[in-house]
Protein backbone atom coordinates (compact mmCIF):
# COMPACT_ATOMS: atom_id res chain seq x y z
CA UNK A 1 0.00 0.00 0.00
CA UNK A 2 1.33 3.22 -1.44
CA UNK A 3 -1.12 6.01 0.42
CA UNK A 4 -2.29 3.85 3.85
CA UNK A 5 -0.47 2.18 6.74
CA UNK A 6 -2.58 -0.68 8.18
CA UNK A 7 -1.75 -2.38 11.63
CA UNK A 8 -3.42 -5.15 13.32
CA UNK A 9 -3.55 -5.92 16.88
CA UNK A 10 -6.06 -7.72 19.38
CA UNK A 11 -8.69 -7.91 16.61
CA UNK A 12 -8.40 -4.54 15.64
CA UNK A 13 -7.76 -3.26 12.44
CA UNK A 14 -6.03 0.50 12.44
CA UNK A 15 -6.25 2.18 9.06
CA UNK A 16 -4.22 4.97 8.93
CA UNK A 17 -4.55 7.39 5.39
CA UNK A 18 -0.44 8.48 4.81
CA UNK A 19 -0.85 11.40 2.78
CA UNK A 20 0.09 14.15 5.28
CA UNK A 21 2.43 16.49 2.86
CA UNK A 22 -1.75 16.88 1.38
CA UNK A 23 -3.29 16.70 4.76
CA UNK A 24 -4.30 13.09 3.75
CA UNK A 25 -6.43 14.59 0.89
CA UNK A 26 -8.12 11.34 -0.68
CA UNK A 27 -6.99 10.31 -4.12
CA UNK A 28 -8.18 8.02 -6.29
CA UNK A 29 -5.44 5.84 -5.64
CA UNK A 30 -6.17 6.23 -1.83
CA UNK A 31 -9.70 5.60 -2.41
CA UNK A 32 -9.01 2.15 -4.44
CA UNK A 33 -6.61 0.81 -1.48
CA UNK A 34 -8.78 1.89 0.82
CA UNK A 35 -11.72 -0.34 -0.83
CA UNK A 36 -9.44 -3.22 -1.01
CA UNK A 37 -8.61 -3.09 2.32
CA UNK A 38 -11.73 -2.48 4.00
CA UNK A 39 -12.76 -5.93 1.90
CA UNK A 40 -10.04 -7.74 2.92
CA UNK A 41 -10.58 -7.10 6.86
CA UNK A 42 -14.49 -7.59 6.46
CA UNK A 43 -12.93 -11.26 5.28
CA UNK A 44 -10.47 -11.94 8.16
CA UNK A 45 -12.10 -13.44 11.38
CA UNK A 46 -9.54 -11.92 12.90
CA UNK A 47 -10.83 -8.22 12.78
CA UNK A 48 -13.25 -7.24 14.68
CA UNK A 49 -12.96 -3.43 14.68
CA UNK A 50 -12.03 -1.06 11.89
CA UNK A 51 -10.26 2.38 13.35
CA UNK A 52 -9.59 5.00 10.17
CA UNK A 53 -7.41 8.05 11.29
CA UNK A 54 -4.86 10.23 9.83
CA UNK A 55 -1.36 10.34 9.80
CA UNK A 56 -0.21 13.96 10.50
CA UNK A 57 -2.43 16.30 12.51
CA UNK A 58 -4.58 16.38 10.02
CA UNK A 59 -7.42 13.36 9.60
CA UNK A 60 -8.91 13.76 6.19
CA UNK A 61 -8.61 17.47 4.35
CA UNK A 62 -11.14 16.51 1.78
CA UNK A 63 -10.97 14.85 -2.28
CA UNK A 64 -7.73 15.67 -3.68
CA UNK A 65 -8.15 18.58 -5.98
CA UNK A 66 -5.31 18.81 -8.00
CA UNK A 67 -6.72 15.67 -9.21
CA UNK A 68 -10.28 16.28 -9.04
CA UNK A 69 -10.29 19.13 -10.26
CA UNK A 70 -9.05 17.95 -13.90
CA UNK A 71 -12.66 16.45 -14.14
CA UNK A 72 -14.98 18.99 -16.30
CA UNK A 73 -18.92 18.47 -16.22
CA UNK A 74 -21.23 15.33 -15.08
CA UNK A 75 -19.59 13.08 -17.79
CA UNK A 76 -16.24 13.47 -16.49
CA UNK A 77 -16.93 14.24 -12.45
CA UNK A 78 -19.33 11.11 -12.05
CA UNK A 79 -17.29 8.50 -12.39
CA UNK A 80 -14.67 9.57 -9.96
CA UNK A 81 -17.75 10.99 -7.43
CA UNK A 82 -18.90 7.11 -7.64
CA UNK A 83 -15.46 5.74 -7.13
CA UNK A 84 -15.22 7.64 -3.51
CA UNK A 85 -18.70 7.27 -2.78
CA UNK A 86 -18.63 3.51 -3.39
CA UNK A 87 -15.49 3.26 -0.31
CA UNK A 88 -17.75 5.33 1.89
CA UNK A 89 -20.63 2.92 1.30
CA UNK A 90 -18.56 0.18 2.02
CA UNK A 91 -17.51 1.74 5.28
CA UNK A 92 -21.24 2.26 6.23
CA UNK A 93 -22.39 -0.71 5.09
CA UNK A 94 -19.55 -2.79 6.73
CA UNK A 95 -20.18 -5.79 9.09
CA UNK A 96 -18.14 -4.46 11.46
CA UNK A 97 -18.19 -1.69 13.35
CA UNK A 98 -15.85 1.22 11.93
CA UNK A 99 -14.50 4.21 13.64
CA UNK A 100 -13.28 7.65 12.87
CA UNK A 101 -10.56 8.65 15.19
CA UNK A 102 -10.26 12.24 14.50
CA UNK A 103 -6.91 13.08 14.96
CA UNK A 104 -6.97 17.02 13.24
CA UNK A 105 -9.14 18.62 10.30
CA UNK A 106 -11.97 16.82 8.83
CA UNK A 107 -13.29 19.00 5.79
CA UNK A 108 -15.66 18.88 3.01
CA UNK A 109 -14.98 14.95 2.06
CA UNK A 110 -13.41 14.58 5.60
CA UNK A 111 -16.09 15.03 7.29
CA UNK A 112 -17.94 13.16 4.62
CA UNK A 113 -15.90 10.52 5.38
CA UNK A 114 -15.83 10.65 8.78
CA UNK A 115 -20.56 10.61 9.10
CA UNK A 116 -19.83 7.21 7.18
CA UNK A 117 -17.85 5.27 9.92
CA UNK A 118 -20.32 4.31 12.90
CA UNK A 119 -18.63 5.71 15.53
CA UNK A 120 -16.54 8.81 15.75
CA UNK A 121 -13.88 10.20 18.31
CA UNK A 122 -12.39 13.52 18.17
CA UNK A 123 -9.19 15.32 19.12
CA UNK A 124 -10.19 18.69 21.06
CA UNK A 125 -8.14 20.11 18.66
CA UNK A 126 -10.11 18.82 15.30
CA UNK A 127 -11.65 21.25 13.50
CA UNK A 128 -14.93 19.95 11.25
CA UNK A 129 -17.04 21.48 8.71
CA UNK A 130 -19.33 20.06 5.18
CA UNK A 131 -17.23 23.34 3.29
CA UNK A 132 -19.13 22.50 0.07
CA UNK A 133 -21.35 24.93 -0.55
CA UNK A 134 -18.73 27.51 -0.41
CA UNK A 135 -17.17 26.02 -3.12
CA UNK A 136 -20.39 25.99 -5.46
CA UNK A 137 -21.25 22.28 -5.00
CA UNK A 138 -22.69 20.37 -2.73
CA UNK A 139 -21.55 17.00 -0.57
CA UNK A 140 -20.69 13.86 -3.41
CA UNK A 141 -19.71 11.17 -1.70
CA UNK A 142 -23.30 10.62 0.29
CA UNK A 143 -22.63 12.63 3.54
CA UNK A 144 -25.05 15.01 3.37
CA UNK A 145 -27.58 12.51 2.89
CA UNK A 146 -26.48 10.69 5.98
CA UNK A 147 -25.63 13.67 7.68
CA UNK A 148 -29.85 14.23 7.64
CA UNK A 149 -29.83 10.77 8.70
CA UNK A 150 -28.07 11.30 11.96
CA UNK A 151 -28.42 14.19 13.16
CA UNK A 152 -32.52 16.45 13.64
CA UNK A 153 -33.06 18.14 10.47
CA UNK A 154 -32.42 21.72 11.22
CA UNK A 155 -29.24 20.81 12.91
CA UNK A 156 -28.12 18.97 10.04
CA UNK A 157 -29.36 21.49 7.24
CA UNK A 158 -27.23 24.34 9.72
CA UNK A 159 -24.28 22.09 8.71
CA UNK A 160 -24.65 22.14 5.09
CA UNK A 161 -25.67 25.56 4.28
CA UNK A 162 -23.98 27.31 6.19
CA UNK A 163 -20.38 25.51 5.38
CA UNK A 164 -19.81 26.39 9.10
CA UNK A 165 -16.35 25.21 11.01
CA UNK A 166 -17.39 23.79 14.06
CA UNK A 167 -14.34 23.01 16.86
CA UNK A 168 -14.78 19.61 18.28
CA UNK A 169 -16.36 20.27 20.89
CA UNK A 170 -19.41 21.93 18.94
CA UNK A 171 -19.70 19.23 16.83
CA UNK A 172 -20.00 17.07 19.88
CA UNK A 173 -23.04 19.31 20.64
CA UNK A 174 -24.40 18.76 17.33
CA UNK A 175 -24.07 15.27 17.81
CA UNK A 176 -21.85 14.79 15.06
CA UNK A 177 -18.94 13.13 17.28
CA UNK A 178 -19.38 10.78 20.05
CA UNK A 179 -16.84 11.99 22.22
CA UNK A 180 -14.02 14.66 22.70
CA UNK A 181 -10.93 13.88 24.30
CA UNK A 182 -7.48 15.99 24.31
CA UNK A 183 -5.23 14.99 21.55
CA UNK A 184 -2.52 13.25 23.41
CA UNK A 185 -5.21 10.78 24.83
CA UNK A 186 -7.07 10.41 21.42
CA UNK A 187 -5.37 7.34 20.94
CA UNK A 188 -5.35 6.01 24.07
CA UNK A 189 -9.61 6.01 24.26
CA UNK A 190 -10.49 5.18 21.43
CA UNK A 191 -8.37 1.92 21.59
CA UNK A 192 -9.56 1.32 24.52
CA UNK A 193 -13.35 1.43 23.45
CA UNK A 194 -12.40 -0.60 20.26
CA UNK A 195 -10.76 -3.02 22.10
CA UNK A 196 -14.42 -3.23 24.67
CA UNK A 197 -15.56 -4.44 21.15
CA UNK A 198 -12.76 -6.89 20.01
CA UNK A 199 -13.24 -8.63 23.33
CA UNK A 200 -16.85 -9.90 22.27
CA UNK A 201 -17.16 -12.88 19.78
CA UNK A 202 -17.77 -11.89 15.88
CA UNK A 203 -20.76 -13.64 15.69
CA UNK A 204 -22.68 -11.48 18.06
CA UNK A 205 -20.92 -8.49 16.49
CA UNK A 206 -21.82 -9.19 13.01
CA UNK A 207 -25.28 -10.49 13.92
CA UNK A 208 -25.79 -6.56 16.03
CA UNK A 209 -24.61 -5.07 12.51
CA UNK A 210 -27.19 -6.81 10.81
CA UNK A 211 -29.80 -5.54 13.40
CA UNK A 212 -28.88 -2.20 12.10
CA UNK A 213 -28.68 -2.65 8.45
CA UNK A 214 -32.24 -4.24 8.45
CA UNK A 215 -33.48 -0.94 10.26
CA UNK A 216 -31.73 0.93 6.93
CA UNK A 217 -33.41 -1.09 4.89
CA UNK A 218 -36.60 0.21 6.15
CA UNK A 219 -37.77 -2.85 7.63
CA UNK A 220 -40.83 -2.51 10.11
CA UNK A 221 -40.48 -3.09 13.48
CA UNK A 222 -42.03 -6.23 13.33
CA UNK A 223 -40.42 -7.68 11.15
CA UNK A 224 -37.02 -6.58 12.68
CA UNK A 225 -37.99 -8.20 15.64
CA UNK A 226 -38.78 -11.47 13.80
CA UNK A 227 -35.77 -11.79 12.51
CA UNK A 228 -33.78 -10.73 15.37
CA UNK A 229 -35.45 -13.99 16.99
CA UNK A 230 -34.84 -15.91 14.36
CA UNK A 231 -31.15 -14.78 14.29
CA UNK A 232 -30.48 -15.30 18.25
CA UNK A 233 -32.10 -18.77 18.10
CA UNK A 234 -29.36 -19.75 15.23
CA UNK A 235 -26.62 -18.59 17.49
CA UNK A 236 -28.57 -20.61 20.48
CA UNK A 237 -26.68 -23.96 21.63
CA UNK A 238 -23.50 -22.82 19.74
CA UNK A 239 -19.77 -24.41 21.11
CA UNK A 240 -19.49 -20.79 21.93
CA UNK A 241 -22.83 -20.30 23.69
CA UNK A 242 -22.30 -23.47 25.81
CA UNK A 243 -18.96 -22.73 27.17
CA UNK A 244 -19.76 -19.21 27.97
CA UNK A 245 -23.11 -19.92 29.94
CA UNK A 246 -21.02 -22.65 31.52
CA UNK A 247 -18.27 -20.37 32.62
CA UNK A 248 -21.07 -18.07 34.16
CA UNK A 249 -22.27 -21.33 35.81
CA UNK A 250 -19.57 -22.41 37.23
CA UNK A 251 -19.28 -18.62 38.80
CA UNK A 252 -22.38 -19.14 40.99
Amino acid sequence: MDTILVEKRVGVACITLNRPHVRNAISLEMAEELRQTVSACEEDDAVKVLVFTGMGDSFISGGDLRQFMQARGREQAQPILDRVAGLLRAIDNCSKPTIAMINGHAIGGGCEFAISCHFRFAAETAVLGFVQIGLSITTGWGGGSRLLDKLPESKALALLLTGKRVSAQEAERYGLVDAVYPADRLREETERFAAKIAAQPLSGIRAYMQLLRWKRDGLSLDERIRREVSQCAELWGSDDHVSAVQRVLRKN
